[in-house]
């Protein structure tokens, strides 16, 4: 996985894009629990972050491992989940999402906040699911979103966000021939003494067809694939093609 952030980067992630998962968090554990009731309470966060999502399920009483390619995102999400780092219910795993292997077997398997629209082709799409796969227990469930063609066509702009607590700067642009959007992320984050992070970011997004990522999940195994909204993740959808943003729902 080609992105692994930097450690300022890290700390404003922490500060000002955990909104995200605050959101779904709840939707994916419901859905996991409706399909799957008497599943084991487990969960495999791939592209972790900084522990937000990781830290609700544990609330929620499962155990819990993160794997995620950043140090300085698990840095924080050590601290965000600290307790259940010492009381041994969370393993946080630094590693590539399209390489990796866990001695454990998991209910469920999560990746959000578009994170695997980082991965560097489909190659890299396929070897991340059967990693997965390999990871999940017999009729485990594999929840993910990413952005579409459409999601990412909108990355042609600039936008300022002016706060308080921060100063956040989008430059961002879509390259058609290649289904491919690159965003700079530069600015400055307030700290706790009062001082100022500056932070830059630059990375890659690639968007894939709800095809092809349909087909990869089946050719590693998955047996039932669909398609929804974060509103609503057990309807699927008549056309994934026109969202901006996809989840997909994957079965073993």
């Amino acid at each position: 996985m080609e992105s692994s952030y930097t450690a300022p980067f890290a700390q404003a992630y922490n500060q000002r894009w955990t909104g995200f998962v605050t959101l779904v968090g709840p939707r994916l554990r419901t859905l996991y629990e409706e399909v799957c009731p008497r599943g084991e309470r487990s969960l495999l966060d791939v592209c972790c972050g900084t522990g937000q999502l990781a830290l609700q399920f544990l609330q929620a009483g499962y155990v819990v491992t993160g794997l995620d390619n950043s140090e300085p995102m698990l840095a924080h999400a050590r601290i965000n989940c600290a307790s259940f780092v010492s009381s041994g219910e969370v393993s946080l795993v630094q590693g590539d999402a399209a390489d990796f292997s866990l001695s454990s077997r998991f209910g469920l398997a999560v990746s959000t906040f578009d994170a695997l629209n980082h991965l560097s082709g489909i190659d890299s799409l396929l070897s991340c699911f059967a990693c997965v796969h390999q990871c999940l227990l017999p009729g485990g469930l594999f929840v993910f979103d990413l952005n579409t063609v459409m999601g990412l066509r909108r990355w042609n702009n600039v936008t300022v966000e002016d706060a308080l607590d921060a100063m956040v700067i989008n430059r961002g642009m879509y390259d058609e021939g290649k289904r491919q959007g690159r965003i700079k992320i530069s600015g400055f984050v307030r700290q706790e003494s009062g001082s100022w992070l500056r932070f830059d970011e630059t990375f890659v997004e690639n968007a894939w067809s709800v095809r092809e990522v349909t087909t990869a999940l089946l050719e590693v195994g998955f047996s039932a694939v669909y398609q929804a909204r974060a509103a609503d993740l057990t309807v699927p959808l008549a056309d994934p093609e026109s969202e901006p943003r996809v989840f997909f729902v994957a079965r073993v």
